[in-house]
């Protein structure tokens, strides 16, 4: 830097140094407080010779001026005071600062089961249903290694002194839960299923996650490998996967719900597209709307409206009714009232798995197409080939309906009204209600005469099997 102003008492302001006089010039030599920088400042004077390269040389030596010298900055300084020009804290010499040591610390190698933040397409477009901040975790993942603490380097002076750096500081990490280290502590790996925890310098992997108000936009989507706890609702458009289980103090509206274990809610809207997959049972106090599939016992307290319903356990509601949709239960069904009075069109389905279900549909639609195509053709080829293909689906069919299951029960059970344009499937009889009748009463199948028989009700503790033996008895001794 060059100054033209002559300031002789501004060459020495604010930094320490020393000064220099001749006949013809000052000069102030100032070196940093942290040792890193060396500045001079150059004032001529009226009378007497200006400095030299040498003599610039020599009063910086003297000053003790040895590292990191500037050879062009040296140059231009000595020709410009030659020239008689002012000087002001011109940079002739810099150190090398010391590199401080970085702190231990964790670097996780566990990656996230969902985006933190979904990545935005070419247009910048961002999900923000999807804002799910912690990762999941299965036992035996590696959580994370912990780093050792780098030492940093040291500096150096302009006067060739050396800098000292500040080493880095080891991590303060306590283990807590469900976190085993390994590899002499490097290694921290998870001993359980769930979410990945590091609070006040405890790190632990919790098996529960609780949202203390409604998933939305602040929470986002969850997907989780241990419990979730919902005390709010679940909003339309977000989705909850709790691998261990649900519950939800609220409601939930048209949203995927995914569970391996039990589902508890206060109610749900589905709005004909929301779904619940259920490894275990499900409770609620009302469900409108909705597709569920149950591996466990469906419970509702007080209706189950225009629903899709298959499950391998009970469909049970205890005060009020099943209306409108179809349903399929192994276990059997009982509600105080199936059916509406606006005969509303409802299909119940008891004592089938609807795995079964659904595959015996698609081997009728087999065989129905081979049955076609075989009244098509006039190869003898093609007829063997259709006949032994119609003789493996019939097999399949046969072996799927003689299928069976302890848990199955082919019961209907109507604690106050059965309503029209109801249809009940148990076993092998399809049958519409077409007059309302009023109960309480158990429907099950007549194996004896055909049709069903609508007996005084009985619990679905009682199997349906039970009470048709008993009938088939009673027929044999008359």
């Amino acid at each position: 830097m060059v100054s033209n102003t002559s300031a002789e008492d501004g060459a020495k302001e604010s930094i320490p140094g020393k000064e220099y006089k001749k006949l013809g010039y000052s000069l102030f030599v100032a070196i940093s407080g942290d040792k890193l920088e060396c500045r001079c400042s150059y004032v001529p004077r009226q009378q007497g010779s200006m400095m030299t390269r040498a003599e610039l040389n020599g009063y910086l030596a003297a000053t003790g001026v040895k590292e990191g010298l500037d050879d062009d900055a040296l140059n231009a300084f000595a020709v410009n005071a030659a020239a008689g020009q002012s000087l002001r804290n011109v940079v002739m010499a810099t150190g090398i600062p010391a590199v401080n040591g970085i702190d231990g610390r964790l670097s996780y190698t566990v990656q996230p089961s969902v985006p933190i933040q979904s990545d935005g397409d070419e247009t910048g477009d961002i999900d923000l249903h999807q804002v799910q901040t912690f990762i999941n975790v299965m036992p035996g993942d590696e959580i994370a290694r912990i780093v050792p603490p780098e030492p940093g380097a040291a500096g150096r002076g302009v006067t060739g002194e050396s800098l000292q750096q500040l080493p880095g500081k080891p991590l303060t990490l306590k283990i807590g839960k469900n976190v085993a280290a390994e590899d002499n502590g490097k290694r921290l790996v998870s001993a359980a299923a769930g979410r990945v925890c590091l609070v006040s310098g405890e790190i632990s992997v919790e098996e529960e996650y609780v949202v203390a108000g409604d998933v939305n936009f602040r929470v986002g989507s969850i997907t989780f490998n241990g419990v979730v706890e919902v005390r709010g609702d679940v909003l339309d458009d977000f989705g909850v996967s709790a691998a261990k289980g649900l519950s939800v103090s609220g409601n939930i509206g048209n949203c995927a719900i995914t569970s391996g274990g039990d589902i508890a809610l206060c109610g749900m809207d589905g709005q004909s597209k929301g779904t619940i997959v259920c490894g275990g049972g499900i409770k609620a106090q009302f469900i409108h709307d909705s597709i569920i599939e149950c591996a466990g016992d469906l419970i509702v307290e007080v209706e189950l409206h225009n629903c899709i319903v298959k499950t391998q356990g009970r469909i049970i509601v205890n005060k009020g009714a099943i209306a409108g949709g179809s349903y399929i239960a192994l276990g059997g069904i009982e509600a105080k009232k199936i059916g509406s009075l606006a005969s509303v069109r409802t299909s119940l389905t008891v004592g089938v798995d609807y795995h079964d279900a659904e595959e015996l549909e698609s081997l009728m639609n087999e065989l129905a197409k081979n049955h076609k195509q075989l009244g098509q053709t006039s190869s003898l080829k093609e007829i063997e080939e259709f006949r032994r293909k119609r003789a493996t689906l019939t097999d399949r069919i046969m072996a799927i309906r003689s299928k069976a299951d302890g848990r199955a029960n082919q019961k209907i059970n109507i604690k106050g009204t059965l309503y029209d344009n109801t249809l009940l499937v148990i076993g092998n009889q399809n049958e519409e209600v077409r007059e309302p009748l009023d109960g309480p009463l158990s429907v099950c199948e007549n194996t004896i005469e055909g049709g069903l028989r609508y007996l005084s009700l009985t619990s679905l503790d009682v199997k349906a099997s039970d009470i048709e033996k008993a009938f088939i008895l009673e027929y044999q001794r008359r």
